[in-house]
């Protein structure tokens, strides 16, 4: 019978601590899914990444702005200097930001008694992830097969945690 009460008595500590436990878990692998997807410069679907369209390097004429057409300035076919800053940085990573970059800058909040927000403070967030204004779209953040899978992993092995 002790063996009963002390399941049941379990049982309850456990479905009372588990709605923390969720948004405390879906915080912390949101901010990671959010990082995933800077690093892989695409957005996870869980079916596969949708890379980011590159950045532009022509002009509307079709002519390479990340280079010197003349050898009046820099030497002609080198790299002049939007070049320079450009090669080898990875996109939506802006020029001598220090750490003040897009992806360091998202935070999660609790928005209610059981939801998660991803704040940033950067104004162009938002229309970099919805491709508003003519940007093309990258988006970083939204519905995701991928993330699903990891919150609900997550979710068990804490679970099973509290009732072995």
């Amino acid at each position: 019978m002790a063996d009963l009460k002390d399941f049941q008595r379990l049982l309850l500590k456990t479905a009372k601590e588990m709605p923390e436990i969720g948004i405390q878990v879906i915080k912390i692998e949101g901010l990671k899914f959010i990082k995933h997807n800077f690093r892989n410069e695409g957005f996870d679907t869980g079916a596969g990444i949708k890379k980011w369209k590159d950045r532009k390097k022509n002009d509307n004429r079709g002519r390479d702005i990340t280079r010197y057409r003349t050898s009046r300035r820099g030497k002609a076919g080198s790299f002049n200097k939007y070049g320079r800053s450009i090669q080898n940085r990875a996109l939506l990573v802006g020029h001598k930001t220090a750490g003040d970059k897009l992806t360091n800058s998202f935070r999660a909040v609790r928005a209610g008694k059981y939801a998660v927000a991803f704040r940033t403070y950067k104004e162009y967030a938002q229309r970099h992830n919805e491709g508003l204004n003519g940007m093309p779209q990258r988006q970083y953040m939204g519905p995701s097969k991928y993330l699903d899978r990891k919150i609900f992993k997550k979710l068990k092995r804490e679970h099973d945690k509290r009732l072995k």
